[in-house]
């Protein structure tokens, strides 16, 4: 039972929960501590994207955080060569996957939630992680979460879901 426990994802984990119910009740704070970072300032695009996602999770330095190229969806829209950032937020066996990925239209970062679709049980973006009562919502499964925006389109998909739309 000792590979499960991590005091810092469970710390993550709870302060998200946390969030969550303190948005629902009317008790959150929303004014960010400082302005959010933006991926052109970075050394590298990894980089930049990690710190975007450590800003609007609230996580510190010290929480370790694994990017790499998402070989399934695209960066935006209609890309054929840029791939999404995939990142992973682990400690042991226990992760949590982000897709950073630009809606359409938009010139802003969105994070989705890699996680098992509701009827085919793959593991697509499933919902928007803006905030860390986003992550929280989506822990304690709240229903009003807003879609991924590459929920439906993933290729990876079963071949006959019936949510998959090409």
């Amino acid at each position: 039972m000792h590979a499960t426990l991590s005091p810092v994802l469970d710390a993550i984990e709870d302060a998200a929960r946390q969030a969550a119910f303190a948005r629902a009740t009317g008790t959150a704070i929303n004014t960010p501590p400082h302005p959010e970072p933006t991926v052109l300032d970075a050394n590298s695009e990894n980089e930049g994207v990690a710190a975007v996602l450590r800003h609007r999770l609230g996580l510190d330095d010290r929480i370790r955080l694994s990017i790499y190229e998402d070989a399934n969806h695209p960066l935006f829209p209609a890309a054929q060569r840029f791939r999404a950032a995939r990142i992973q937020l682990s400690h042991g066996r226990r992760r949590h996957l982000f897709i950073a990925t630009y809606e359409d239209g938009s010139s802003r970062l969105s994070f989705s939630l890699i996680a098992p679709c509701y009827a085919c049980l793959s593991p697509v973006p499933s919902v928007v992680i803006d905030t860390l009562a986003d992550f929280g919502d989506w822990l304690i499964d709240t229903r009003d979460q807003r879609e991924a925006p590459l929920f439906r389109s993933s290729p990876v998909h079963r071949a006959d879901c019936p949510v998959r739309g090409d």
